[in-house]
């Protein structure tokens, strides 16, 4: 009897103790969600903007990676340098480090919540670094799949702008950056064409600098006003000159190439001595009107005024 007592108060005990157990962790539970979420809304991911980084010595590379802000991808993109973690880039992230120069592969692997980890990244990109250069990646979406892509230092650095950088984990990567001289940044050169009709600069039918009209010379000074103000730098004119299909096809031939080479000659004269200049004529077989009549009538000769013109292809450094 006494044997069966000792059980039952045991037991007794046992129960008492887990119940107290369970009232405790009734108590304390709110308390440890309320540290949780305390914990949880101090923890930033993104931390400053991108600002242009300073320049490296010949000895490293840098890259910064990063995801436009319109990025689809779901999750967050981790990325690799030779097979060893470096970040995870959030959606309008960037996150960069300075590496060895030559060749590296470069892994993108997209992180879905719930999903099981993989081992392997989902693409790789295979690059040489050069030394004390700076290469920009964007992670581009291809077939459902995070693709590190090469971008230009123009271009990335205006899709950079208004990115955070990525702050969240450790990159088991990154280098001490050496500082060296910032190499220049020169913006991509462009291409406009602008167009002046043939019977503003000339007589009709006429392609020598005597035939120069009065308006046709205010024309052009406007033009290369414009031309030194908007390009603090011309690599290339390209004088065109065009012609009507009215008469003969020779004639025309040479009048267009004529007019291209009297507004060259004038534009040289405007301060442009150093610049590259060429010129080409294109006779008839540009026409911007074709509905005009063939005949040379009063009427044809006024609809066929666009298709005299002469054009002046610029390309260089905008301001």
């Amino acid at each position: 009897m006494k044997k069966s007592i000792n059980i039952i108060f045991s037991s007794t005990v046992v129960a008492l103790v887990l119940l107290t157990g369970c009232a405790q962790t009734q108590v304390s539970a709110p308390q440890e969600v309320k540290k949780a979420q305390l914990s949880l809304a101090k923890m930033e991911s993104l931390g400053g903007g991108f600002q242009v980084p300073g320049g490296i010595t010949a000895a490293q590379s840098r890259v910064v990676f990063y995801r436009a802000a319109q990025s689809t991808l779901t999750g967050a993109t981790s990325i690799f340098m030779d097979g060893r973690y470096h970040a995870s880039l959030e959606s309008g992230a960037w996150s960069a480090l300075c590496y060895k120069t030559g060749p590296v592969e470069m892994g993108a692997r997209q992180m879905r919540v719930g999903t099981q980890p993989q081992d392997l990244p989902d693409t790789i990109t295979a690059m040489s670094l050069t030394p004390g250069q700076t290469h920009y990646l964007r992670v581009q979406q291809i077939a459902d799949k995070p693709v590190l892509q090469p971008v230009a230092a123009v271009q990335a650095l205006q899709e950079l702008a208004g990115t955070r950088q990525q702050i969240h984990t450790i990159s088991r990567v990154e280098q001490v950056c050496q500082e060296g001289v910032a190499p220049a940044i020169a913006p991509a050169p462009v291409t406009e064409r602008f167009t002046l009709p043939a019977d503003t600069l000339f007589a009709f039918a006429r392609s020598d600098a005597q035939a120069m009209t009065g308006a046709g010379v205010h024309a052009m000074d406007r033009l290369m006003a414009r031309l030194l103000g908007d390009f603090p730098q011309i690599d290339h004119l390209h004088v065109v000159g065009h012609a009507d299909p009215l008469g003969q096809e020779e004639r025309n031939e040479k009048l267009a190439q004529e007019r291209a080479q009297t507004v060259r000659d004038y534009i040289v004269g405007r301060g442009f001595e150093g610049v590259r200049i060429t010129t080409e004529g294109r006779g008839s077989r540009e026409p911007v009107v074709t509905t005009c009549a063939r005949q040379a009538t009063p009427a044809s000769i006024a609809c066929n005024l666009p298709n005299r013109r002469v054009e002046v292809v610029v390309t260089g450094q905008r301001r």
